[in-house]
């Protein structure tokens, strides 16, 4: 926990429980969801995610590249899916670019608040910290 001190990363309940991970189903289509367990590393900045606890994990995704993160009722996949899953429990997570959207399914709606908050939380921290390095260098085209 101390490198998130270091890092001067926002530290809430939410990110705390982030590192302690949560398996999530990871859902592709109707027909493809697949559990995976998904953890916030220690840096604060990046997600990985594995098939089950304790499995060789590998980066999913940095903090960074997440534009913004929206609940089950925005995504049109999580829709289609609302007999399986209560829409609450759903929450899509939007990258810059061309990268496609990561839609997950928590086991409750609490894991997904936590998930939902946590990632606005560390996004809103990174995209503050951006802006924030660009004006202390000079390079926000103010010269």
């Amino acid at each position: 926990m101390a490198s998130l001190l270091q890092g001067r990363l926002p530290i809430s309940q939410d990110v705390l429980l982030m590192q302690k991970g949560t398996m999530m189903r990871k859902v592709r289509s109707k027909n493809w969801k697949k559990l995976r367990y998904f953890r916030l590393q220690e840096d604060g900045m990046t997600v990985w995610h594995a098939r089950q606890v304790g499995a060789r994990a590998k980066a999913s995704f940095s903090i960074s590249d997440v534009e913004t993160v929206r609940n089950g009722h925005e995504s049109e996949l999580l829709r289609s899916l609302a007999e399986e899953f209560p829409l609450e429990q759903g929450f899509t997570i939007v990258f810059h670019g061309r990268r496609s959207n990561l839609d997950l399914v928590a086991n409750s709606v609490e894991e997904a608040q936590i998930w939902m908050k946590g990632l606005q939380l560390l996004v809103d921290f990174v995209t503050n910290m951006d802006q924030q390095e660009r004006l202390d260098h000079g390079e926000d085209g103010i010269m």
